[in-house]
């Protein structure tokens, strides 16, 4: 019990602190946003078609998921350290790039899979790009969960050009790319096993 007495007289002592320090100038622009760079993730090939769509990956109905980029977006608002104002970050945390085992590495069928998928990290990356740009509308009455209301609503629409690459048109094209190899190689992968 002797630690709260403790504990609120180190509150108050940093409270008094804080009210002789002089005031920091206020930041320009009071809200900057600031995003990771998105780094080339690490690649998994060892993974089903059924993990794949248990993580998200989209797949038209009786259509397999080929391959899948995960990452969890953070967000965080944090007061500035030089400056009256907030800081707004996104961070990018346990990005993997998947490619079904079916699909072995060397063949065409994966090349294709993974350059798809890797346009999907060129599309977090300029996300990060958009996120940075962003500017806080109300900056005069700026508070921290209005500030991270807005980031998230933002973020939902740079995240909508996800959606938009992975079309019926992109997927129809794995039944034809590399000559038909994608589903004969799905094809004998079920026979198998």
């Amino acid at each position: 019990m002797r630690l709260l007495p403790t504990l609120l007289l180190l509150l108050a002592s940093a409270a008094a602190r804080g009210a002789d320090a002089p005031a920091l100038p206020p930041c320009e622009p009071a809200v900057r946003f600031v995003a990771d760079w998105f780094a080339d993730p690490p690649q998994e090939f060892d993974k089903s078609s059924g993990f794949l769509a248990k993580q998200g990956a989209s797949a038209a109905e009786g259509a397999t998921a080929l391959g899948l980029v995960t990452v969890e977006n953070a967000i965080s608002v944090v007061p500035e350290k030089s400056c009256r104002g907030l800081r707004v970050s996104l961070r990018f945390v346990h990005p993997v790039l998947r490619v079904i085992r079916e699909l072995p590495p060397g063949s065409c069928a994966h090349a294709h899979v993974l350059r798809h998928e890797y346009t999907h990290v060129h599309i977090y990356r300029e996300m990060a790009r958009q996120f940075r740009e962003l500017v806080y509308p109300f900056p005069d009455s700026a508070t921290p969960d209005d500030v991270l209301h807005y980031a998230k609503q933002q973020l939902a629409k740079l995240q909508e050009a996800q959606r938009l690459f992975d079309s019926p048109e992109e997927y129809a094209g794995n039944l034809t790319a590399c000559k038909g190899e994608i589903p004969r190689l799905l094809a004998a992968a079920k026979k198998a096993g």
